[in-house]
């Protein structure tokens, strides 16, 4: 009978194997790290010189109430006066920290220009080239341009504002990637709502914004950890192309899927890796065959090498 042969090890050898499962745990760290900033509660508000009331969400527009979109004439962003000073006030302006008292001026002029003529015409003019990695990467270069981007807004905010040149009660705030920015959000400031529009916190809108940039902000997030956000400062636009629809209020968990998904690879390879160590061992016994096994019985009735004789037991005969 022939020696019996080693039986298969499985798909992997052990060794990858525990690559492939170090590839899988690092991948799931970097899921869960890419869901954890796409959450609305990793962006904290805006660190600011104005009073703040997060406890009060505002009301909704009233649907009985025809909606009419605020316009307050003032000299806005193509008259050189008003671009003249606003570029004195942006030399107070500084990047990588929270919005400061002595950057106000330069804030609040820039609400000005975005009331100043409709939010079609303010569209209009605004440029649509200008990128999250533009606004990021030159700063300086880009202080004060109009930026036309469509928010998906994930978090909104209001704040009971202080006496300011622009005559405004109460500012609010959203917070938002773009297709461009994926995971990085944007923080844009506006003062009025557009028809069906909330502040209620967490949110699941699309919108359609148009304001000034005026600097990186710096804010901390949920893990306190310090980041930077560009802030614009301008209205929210109300348009098919970016509707403020709801998204669905309770999205899937894919971080449950993706922990599940990894949970089940690792118990497949752990089994896969379990059974291979088993056909190992089973390949390692000694080959037997027929002969060897008769031998065996022989030597222990017969007495062999290194056994004692066996004899039978002395039996008396019968009388």
């Amino acid at each position: 009978m022939p020696p019996a042969s080693r039986g298969p090890t499985g798909f992997f050898t052990t060794r990858e194997i525990l690559r492939l499962s170090s590839a899988i745990f690092l991948l799931g760290i970097v899921g869960l790290l890419y869901l954890q900033a796409k959450r609305s509660t990793s962006w904290r508000t805006i660190a600011t010189d104005m009073g703040t009331d997060e406890s009060v969400a505002a009301a909704p527009i009233n649907p009985d109430t025809p909606w009419q979109e605020l316009v307050v004439p003032h000299p806005g962003h193509t008259d050189s006066e008003e671009i003249e000073a606003l570029q004195e006030e942006l030399q107070a302006v500084s990047d990588m920290t929270p919005l400061a008292g002595e950057e106000m001026p330069a804030y609040w002029r820039m609400v000005k220009w975005a009331y100043a003529v409709s939010g079609e015409e303010l569209k209009k003019q605004a440029r649509t080239d200008l990128q999250f990695t533009h606004l990021f990467q030159a700063p300086d270069k880009n202080r004060g341009e109009l930026v036309n981007v469509k928010l998906h807004v994930r978090l909104t905010r209001q704040h009971e504002a202080p006496e300011n040149s622009a005559n405004v009660t109460r500012v609010y705030e959203a917070w938002g990637p773009t297709e461009e920015s994926q995971t990085y959000p944007y923080c844009v400031v506006f003062t009025q709502l557009t028809p069906g529009m909330k502040i209620e916190g967490k949110a699941f809108l699309d919108a359609r914004f148009v304001g000034f940039f005026l600097k990186k902000l710096r804010y901390e997030d949920a893990a306190g950890t310090m980041r930077t956000a560009p802030l614009l400062i301008g209205r929210m636009i109300y348009d098919e192309e970016a509707r403020m629809r709801d998204l669905p209020k309770e999205p899937v968990d894919v971080k449950l899927i993706v922990g599940i998904v990894v949970g089940l690879v690792g118990v497949v390879l752990l089994i896969q890796w379990w059974a291979g160590k088993s056909r190992e061992s089973i390949g390692r016994l000694p080959a037997v065959d027929e002969a060897t096994v008769d031998s065996f019985l022989e030597d222990l009735e017969f007495g062999g090498p290194g056994l004692p004789p066996v004899k039978p037991p002395e039996i008396d005969p019968p009388d």
